[in-house]
């Protein structure tokens, strides 16, 4: 009987162990790590983001064998992978650089009135973000614009930011195709990472540089991906802690959320985060 009690723990010991996979993201060509690349499980809050190393350790207890991990970046092909073939080993994933071909525009000045597309009124509302240091890189909160039948270009974003508890929060734009009225393909080529350092208020990023053209309804959104250094604790609903926040509007406009990288999508309507882009037409 004390035989079988400890092959039982040994089994049951190689199985736990089996619910972390990790290992190290690369690029291709340079081998170089690739830094905030998502990893998560298909239709699952289950995901995270690697480090500054290319590295990530994954916690996929309960999961099925059989269910998929989707390791992904923008400007990248994803590569996806049951659970199985990823552990008891030291995963080592290259990603292949995904050149997008873009179709012929001819580039000419917009001489065209300057104006804002968003939520502007931070006055009514409640908040909406994260907490904590770790959990929850990968999510994302975002809303619709309506852009116009006319391309448009964007020269900068808006975030009000109702209060933060770190030196610096990092976040990934998004701006996505909309499909059934929910974030469908990425239009983004390269990766916008946004760094927050303010503690409360308004904050205005320069998107000039970029040369983001777009037109039609889209659904833009921001990707938490990391924090740096803890600067203060910040009280939400009466309680102390770790957090970054936007402030919501509860009066217009709609909200996409979605809590891990590969999670499905959730809409609410009647309730946006306060983004505005400006942009000259």
């Amino acid at each position: 009987m004390k035989l079988i009690s400890t092959i039982f723990l040994f089994f049951l010991t190689l199985q736990l162990q089996a619910q972390l996979i990790s290992g190290k993201v690369i690029d291709s060509s340079s081998e170089k790590p690739l830094e905030y690349v998502n990893l998560g499980v298909i239709d699952t809050s289950i995901g995270i983001t690697t480090n500054e190393k290319g590295e990530f350790s994954l916690d996929v207890k309960g999961q099925s064998p059989k269910a998929i991990v989707r390791i992904s970046m923008i400007g990248y092909k994803p590569q996806t992978f049951p659970i199985e073939e990823l552990t008891n080993k030291e995963n080592f994933i290259k990603l292949i650089n995904n050149p997008v071909q873009l179709a012929e525009v001819t580039v000419k000045p917009f001489k065209g009135k300057q104006k804002i597309i968003g939520t502007t009124d931070n006055k009514h509302g409640g908040i909406g973000g994260w907490g904590g240091t770790h959990r929850g890189t990968g999510y994302e909160i975002g809303t619709k614009l309506e852009l116009g039948s006319s391309p448009i270009f964007i020269k900068s974003f808006h975030i009000y930011l109702f209060k933060q508890s770190f030196e610096c929060s990092v976040f990934r734009l998004h701006i996505r195709s909309i499909v059934n009225n929910l974030p469908s393909e990425e239009l983004l080529t390269e990766n916008i990472l946004i760094q927050l350092t303010k503690k409360s208020g308004w904050v205005n990023i320069d998107l000039k540089k970029y040369n983001l053209v777009f037109s039609g309804d889209v659904a833009l959104s921001l990707e938490w991906v990391n924090v740096i250094g803890l600067k203060r604790l910040t009280k939400v609903n009466g309680v102390m802690g770790a957090n970054i926040h936007f402030r919501m509007n509860n009066k217009q406009g709609s909200t996409y959320t979605r809590w891990g990288s590969e999670a499905k999508w959730k809409y609410l309507d009647g309730m946006s985060p306060c983004y505005y882009l400006t942009v000259q037409e």
